[in-house]
């Protein structure tokens, strides 16, 4: 069964039968598990970068090059995922054009390259070079080779340059000034958004993501159009400004303007074939521009302010579930009316986490189950509450996928002294604050959705991957803290008599359905069937908590957890120094 990388990256590729033999290749040869920057893997960055060269119209060969183009390593990018005495095995797979450029991405000097040199004294780069600085034993580069070599480092920087939250970073002017250095060429075609660039600073590019991002965290609507407007005034050729302002007019009934703003954003993102706010990927970003030009339901009163939760709400409309939980889960009020009741204003957030404070520093001993005062208290929440638990459904084919494949060997017993008849094994993601990289790098996908908006993954919280053995009962039990909810992803679940108890109602677990639910109630869970039940567990920061508590209790948990670690080596560096004194 191939791997959910492999089947995402398959379907990407179309019929491009050449591409999806590469792709095999690449997981096989482990590129899914393998960590690139921001948290991704190496797949996922050569699908992406192959992906925008076919949106740039590049021949075929050169689109394939960019399948494999890092697979040698680079200057910047030390990893060989391929030795270079398997060359042979990547040009039968890749093509021979292919797979010559991607070496020579390997073994050029970026610093001539970029600075155009090769374009008027080619012998400077004539020969190639190893990264041990040793002359290759390879024809040297043709001048045209060198030009596509410039197109493939465009298409490489297009895919990777973000900000270090993925919002947008400053990479438009330097791929503008790369692409002139083959605007002549006779070999390749820069893309055609490069000329609406001309002219376009590196002071206009600070300007417009300065815009953006004020854009999207003001409050007041005509503040933020302005803003929003400004942006995609500022630079000719981003999308995702003009879909805010899609968004925007959709909120306000204005349909004719929503569709305008909506088909300007999709030109533009059609155009320069990347997303440019990484925060979301080209495809969800195109989701969403689409589905603010069609017919969509009611979209939420309360404003989105990050792509992510765009996208939710979107696509939520979408299924109707824009303006009542009660269309997608059949129970329950307003989603939204919830959370504006449970969620204070700033001044009584900041109130509310002081009494908290007050609480703590008047424990006379350490608090093992201290609640946090006036938050909403209920067994159980609507998942659609909570924009991880729809993304988690959203991607949940290819979660579920990651985690069955998941080597046996990673999971342990269950440490945790709650009482229980039978097996019930885990495998962790985070342990309360502690990010266990091997299983994240095995998991992209998962990794990539449990790291988003409102996941706890500090000191108080758990994410990961539960096993209940058949014949296993998990007697009931609390949870130490209030200001968390523990959603349940269905990855396997048996028919038959297996279920979880929150105070006096019992819900059954469902494939790549959510379970929400606050576990300081008293809960229980059994599988009284003949198979494993597997959940993936991701413990999330409770609705009712403001974006302001979740700043000051993630800082509170970081502190707490950083102050422990210190303690625990002073304490045993002094029980080392008692031991070595004489005498003792």
């Amino acid at each position: 069964m191939p791997g959910p990388a492999e089947s995402k990256a398959k379907h990407r590729s179309g019929d491009d039968h050449t591409a999806d033999r590469v792709i095999t290749f690449l997981q096989a040869e482990g590129a899914g598990q393998h960590g690139h920057r921001a948290g991704r893997t190496l797949l996922d960055h050569l699908v992406g970068t192959y992906e925008i060269a076919g949106r740039w119209k590049q021949p075929a060969w050169l689109q394939h090059a960019a399948l494999i183009h890092s697979v040698y390593g680079t200057e910047a990018y030390r990893h060989r995922l391929i030795p270079l005495s398997r060359r042979r095995e990547v040009c039968a797979l890749a093509g021979e054009r292919a797979e010559r450029l991607a070496y020579l991405f390997a073994v050029t000097p970026g610093r001539l390259l970029f600075a155009g040199t090769h374009r008027w004294a080619r012998g400077l780069v004539a020969a190639s070079r190893d990264r041990s600085g040793q002359a290759s034993a390879v024809p040297p580069a043709t001048g045209e080779e060198l030009d596509a070599l410039v197109l493939l480092h465009l298409a490489n920087l297009a895919e990777q340059a973000r900000a270090p939250d993925g919002s947008p970073g400053t990479w438009l002017v330097d791929l503008r000034e790369l692409a002139e250095v083959v605007f002549d060429s006779d070999a390749v075609t820069p893309p055609l958004f490069i000329a609406t660039l001309a002219g376009f600073s590196k002071t206009d590019e600070s300007a417009c993501r300065g815009a953006y991002g004020d854009g999207l965290v003001q409050i007041d609507p005509a503040l933020r159009a302005d803003r929003l407007a400004m942006a995609a005034a500022i630079c000719p050729v981003v999308g995702e400004p003009c879909a805010w302002l899609a968004y925007e007019a959709r909120r306000r009934g204005e349909v004719a303007a929503a569709s305008e703003w909506a088909q300007t954003a999709e030109r533009r993102l059609l155009r320069l074939g990347a997303a440019w706010d990484k925060r979301l990927r080209f495809d969800e970003w195109l989701t969403v521009i689409t589905l603010l030009d069609g017919e969509i339901g009611e979209l939420s009163t309360a404003t989105a302010t990050d792509p992510r939760a765009l996208y939710h709400e979107v696509t939520r409309a979408d299924r109707g579930q824009g303006a009542s939980v009660e269309a997608d889960r059949g129970q329950g009020a307003s989603v939204e009316a919830t959370l504006a009741n449970a969620r204070p204003d700033p001044p009584a957030a900041t109130a509310r986490f002081q009494r908290y404070m007050g609480m703590l520093a008047d424990a006379t001993t350490p608090a093992g189950r201290l609640l946090y005062p006036d938050l909403d208290r209920r067994p159980w929440w609507e998942p659609a509450a909570c924009a991880l638990a729809v993304d988690l459904e959203s991607h949940s084919q290819e979660i579920r996928e990651e985690i069955l494949a998941l080597d046996p060997s990673r999971y342990t017993p269950e440490s945790e002294r709650i009482p229980r008849a039978g097996d019930w094994d885990v495998v962790f993601l985070y342990e309360r604050g502690r990010r266990h990289d091997e299983v994240c790098d095995a998991c992209p996908e998962t990794t990539r959705v449990i790291e988003g908006d409102r996941a706890m993954r500090t000191a108080a919280g758990l994410i990961y991957v539960s096993r209940m053995g058949p014949g296993t009962h998990i007697q009931a039990h609390r949870g130490p803290t209030n200001v968390r909810v523990r959603c349940h992803l269905g990855i396997a679940v048996p028919d038959g008599d297996c279920a979880i108890r929150v105070e006096d109602q019992s819900r059954h677990w469902s494939e790549g359905r959510c379970l929400v639910f606050d576990d300081s109630f008293e809960h229980e869970a059994w599988n009284h069937t003949t198979d494993d039940r597997i959940v993936l567990i991701v413990d999330l920061w409770h609705p009712g908590l403001s974006s302001g508590e979740v700043h000051l209790l993630a800082g509170l948990h970081r502190y707490a957890s950083g102050y422990a670690r210190r303690l625990d080596r002073y304490w045993a560096l002094n029980a080392a120094a008692r031991r070595e004194r004489p005498g003792t």
